[in-house]
């Protein structure tokens, strides 16, 4: 699915929670379907109503004791009004998400055949060949040292801890891309090795996932706090490319936060 299907997705999502508020709504206040004509004098209204058995042109005059009626009957005439366009927009975007469904760009290169594909330069290479060319990156992470404990995650990689395991594994079952300590050169600060280097599929870009797991530890806080400050100065935003967890002795990684970012990420 590409960027364009999960945004349309999303607008789908919010349309039709409000399609179903609005139609709360319009079963609640049971309104009439009268006519009401609003004129504005200053800061004030007039407002005039054509109602069951008034056969005047003008309309009748209401008075301020009656503005409630009239308010309950606008406020209906502007529920339809909104049911009518959150329909039709629903409707668009049903046929929309069909034809993005049938009409994929990847399709082109992926009819050639696997022999023709390998003579081609595609124009936009699709998203399955964008993971696997990623995930496929050789790089030399960070190394351990020689007395370090040996933790090894379903995927049979070494990370440095249990709580470092507990993301790995999540990122693995949750089928997201990821890298471990993959190098991040800094402009000017050198090169670091973040915990965890996530692939945002959809925008095709990297996201970093930093662990702090000593956070009772003077030193240890503020060369967490030192990193974060890098990250934003390198242009990496918290809750957008940027997500971490942290933990001290006495308050293990929260498995519900791991959940929410996890689910932030995948969105």
């Amino acid at each position: 699915m590409n960027r364009l299907e999960k945004e349309i997705i999303k607008e789908k999502k919010k349309s039709e929670v409000l399609l179903q508020k609005v139609n709360t709504e319009l079963d609640q206040l049971n309104s009439e379907h009268a006519r009401i004509k609003v004129s504005a004098k200053g800061k004030f209204l007039q407002l005039y109503i054509w109602d069951e058995g008034y056969d005047g042109t003008n309309g009748r005059y209401l008075s301020k004791v009656e503005k409630g009626r009239a308010v309950n009957i606008v406020q209906g005439e502007y529920y339809r009004k909104l049911k009518v366009i959150l329909e039709k927009r629903l409707r668009l975007m049903d046929r929309t998400l069909l034809g993005l469904k049938n009409s994929s760009i990847s399709d082109a290169y992926k009819l050639l055949g696997k022999g023709k594909q390998r003579l081609v330069d595609p124009i936009e290479v699709y998203d399955e060949r964008y993971r696997k060319e990623w995930e496929q990156c050789e790089y030399i992470g960070k190394q351990f040292e020689e007395n370090a404990a040996e933790i090894y995650t379903d995927r049979g990689e070494r990370v440095r801890s249990k709580s470092e395991k507990i993301i790995a594994d999540k990122l693995f079952k949750e089928n997201i891309a990821y890298r471990y300590e993959y190098p991040l050169d800094v402009v000017q600060l050198g090169t670091f090795y973040p915990d965890f280097t996530i692939l945002d599929e959809v925008n095709r870009r990297n996201i970093i996932f930093e662990h702090f797991g000593l956070m009772d530890n003077e030193e240890y806080a503020n060369n967490a706090v030192s990193k974060i400050q890098i990250y934003s100065r390198a242009g990496y935003i918290l809750g957008d490319n940027l997500y971490i967890t942290m933990e001290t002795s006495t308050k293990p990684l929260d498995s519900r936060i791991l959940d929410g970012i996890i689910k932030q990420i995948k969105r």
